[in-house]
């Protein structure tokens, strides 16, 4: 046994310190819609495609929540967090950062003996970033990209002769006069000194720079390291460079408009369309005008396919430094995005499938047993990052952990039913407490979503791009839905602030006994 601090007795842990450990590179990005990886849309993504090639992907991953602080709080505890809301919104009181006391599981392997750092987006809170990852670290904790002051990054565009950048040409939301004054979804940058801005000056190459200078600057190349590359985009506001031009012509010649957006055209554009937050998401975050949605989504295809190329740049050194095949490597998303359909952009206090379900691509390192090149349709849970990380480490820890290894799943292993894959929100630009469960029903699998404050729940086929909410539509299936909700809420007292309340509405149809529900006890 070991523990993370030796005088203390905190954190303790188990490690086979026999075992020679892999070096471990996660990189995750910002907001990803599930289009763009379930290769509905033709996209020049080679690096990601040879990841998948080397590796296992997850054809069914989800993430605890829509939103990004939640989200990636769970997935560095692996376990379900606390953390509901992000930080520019949340109510005074509520959790928005990890608890000092919480453990991310980067602390575990730095005790260890690996050496760990991590570069780009936190927003979780900083102090856990410099224990884990020493003074060296410098996350920045907010939903927004430092484009225009973070020092270093300001600095690197100096050594280009460049300076902070500008957009040519913006896409910009409809304020309440159908103006385009509203939300700044980033765009085109602008040239700088007579010439187009270069992709060697955009903020992912920046990141990429530096995650190959830290790599090259670790006090023990015989060590092995943990590396988290934590990008912003393709996460609105876009900032597209010069040299896309060609490449965005294809992407336009390709391009189309979802049937859920038609349909709201078609319907006038009502205000009131369907529930309550989701017209207000239309209204706020959503596009009403059909070459701004073309531009949308060109541009948040480009913005991925760009990221792509950076991480060829980063496979690049490590293959040139026999380092990528001794390297598990693990890419996914926090969260899905919109991308227009129902007529929103980006996600919100909402669940569905469209920004539940992320990417999910394991590679492990030469040495394993597993089949690569393989993909799996078993549901698996960003909580599952952190169990495999800890198996591929040698590392047992001793606190509650609430994901399964996805070498389990990988083999053929199926997911213990005290193992759900669930997930909640609390608020983002409005206030909307739901929960979320996956379930199967008959060879299909269904995500219902219990709605505590809005007009009626929502019930969706995976699958299903249209997002069509089949809720109430068959009554047996709804019945089953709310069985398998209200069996996970009883078992998990986590999940008692909408048990309560899920137990009041549906009593009658679960047969469930009344009684005295003030919990006197």
């Amino acid at each position: 046994m070991e523990y993370l601090d030796k005088k203390t007795g905190k954190g303790p842990f188990f490690i086979k310190k026999s075992e020679k450990k892999p070096n471990i590179l996660l990189i995750t990005q910002d907001m990803v819609p599930p289009e763009f990886y379930n290769n509905e849309s033709n996209l020049n993504i080679p690096f990601q495609r040879l990841l998948a090639e080397d590796g296992i992907t997850f054809n069914n991953a989800f993430a605890t929540s829509p939103l990004c602080g939640p989200s990636r709080a769970s997935i560095l505890t692996g376990r379900y967090s606390y953390i509901t809301g992000n930080s520019e919104r949340s109510h005074d009181g509520h959790q928005t950062h990890l608890r000092s006391d919480d453990i991310i599981f980067p602390e575990y392997l730095k005790a260890a003996g690996y050496h760990c750092r991590h570069l780009g987006k936190s927003h979780v809170g900083t102090e856990h970033f410099i224990r884990a990852f020493s003074e060296n670290s410098s996350p920045w904790d907010r939903w927004s990209p430092p484009w225009y002051d973070e020092d270093l990054y300001i600095n690197f565009l100096r050594s280009k002769n460049l300076s902070r950048f500008s957009f040519k040409k913006e896409i910009k939301g409809m304020d309440d006069n159908d103006k385009r004054a509203g939300n700044s979804y980033g765009g085109w940058l602008a040239d700088q000194n007579g010439q187009p801005f270069p992709e060697e000056a955009t903020y992912p190459a920046f990141l990429i720079d530096r995650t190959i200078d830290t790599l090259k600057c670790r006090k023990d190349d015989g060590a092995p390291f943990y590396m988290q590359l934590d990008f912003f985009g393709p996460h609105q506001p876009f900032a597209i460079p010069g040299g896309y031009e060609e490449r965005e012509k294809e992407i336009r010649n390709e391009v189309t408009i979802p049937e859920s957006w038609l349909e709201w055209e078609k319907a006038g554009f009502p205000e009131k369309w369907e529930n309550r937050v989701h017209d207000l998401y239309r209204k706020n975050w959503g596009l009403r005008n059909r070459d701004d949605v073309i531009d949308y989504r060109v541009a948040n295809q480009l913005q991925y396919e760009i990221l792509d190329k950076q991480i060829g740049r980063l496979f690049k050194y490590l293959k040139e430094n026999d380092l990528y095949n001794e390297t598990l490597i693990l890419f996914t998303t926090d969260h899905g995005e919109m991308n227009c359909k129902k007529g929103c952009i980006d996600k919100g206090a909402y669940i569905n499938p469209q920004v539940l379900q992320v990417p999910l691509v394991m590679k492990p390192p030469k040495e394993s047993y597993l089949s690569i090149g393989t993909s799996i349709d078993q549901p698996v849970s960003l909580l599952d990052i952190m169990p495999t990380i800890a198996e591929f480490s040698g590392i047992e820890v001793t606190q509650r952990i609430d994901g399964l290894s996805l070498t389990k799943t990988a083999s053929g292993g199926l997911r213990p039913s005290k193992m759900p894959i669930m997930g909640d929100v609390w608020n983002h630009v409005v206030a909307n407490p739901c929960v979320a469960i996956l379930f199967e029903d008959s060879g299909e699998r269904y995500i219902y979503t219990y709605n505590a404050t809005q007009e009626y729940d929502e019930l969706y086929k995976l699958g299903d791009s249209s997002l069509s909410n089949i809720f109430n539509k068959d009554k047996e299936l709804t019945l089953i839905a709310k069985k398998n909700m209200h069996k996970s809420l009883k078992e998990d007292s986590r999940w008692d602030v909408y048990k309560g309340y899920f137990e009041l509405e549906y009593r009658k149809e679960l047969n469930i006994v009344s009684g005295d529900s003030q919990k006197f006890e």
